[in-house]
């Protein structure tokens, strides 16, 4: 567990890789504990902008593994997924940056509309202040 544990604080620099190869070595071959190691290392990757090349060959030995697939089309396919799940962020990271864009211009809008009618309410209220203190006056 310490093993999985220091994986998710992994370094830039590769430390996941280093740390999932020992939990490996270490003979744990628990599916849900490799799932989630797994899981972790395309996460560091998807923070560093790509998947350091121990971390695509462990992940292909992951896949080799459960799919009887070769080395090089497990780690084919660890590259395919991870690029497609970097583009799903990407285009989640864009469209959240589209949705922030558009609150902040309406939010500025609001705001203007709302200056404008205190401003009008502010003169409507000191015309009915003079025209009442007037009509006051004359009684």
């Amino acid at each position: 567990m310490a093993a999985v544990d220091s994986a998710a604080s992994g370094n830039a620099a590769g430390g996941i890789a280093n740390t999932a190869t020992t939990t490996h070595a270490m003979g744990t071959d628990d599916p849900a504990r490799t799932t989630v190691e797994a899981g972790r290392i395309v996460v560091n990757g998807l923070q560093n902008g790509a998947l350091p090349p121990d971390d695509v060959h462990y992940l292909g030995q992951l896949v080799a593994q459960r799919t009887g697939l070769a080395q090089a089309d497990a780690e084919k396919r660890v590259n395919d997924t991870f690029a497609a799940v970097k583009a799903k962020a990407d285009q989640a990271q864009a469209a959240a940056s589209d949705a922030a864009d558009k609150v902040r211009k309406a939010v500025a809008y609001a705001a203007l509309w709302l200056f404008v009618s205190l401003l009008v309410g502010a003169f409507v209220a000191s015309l009915a202040a003079t025209v009442g203190g007037r009509q006051r006056d004359s009684m």
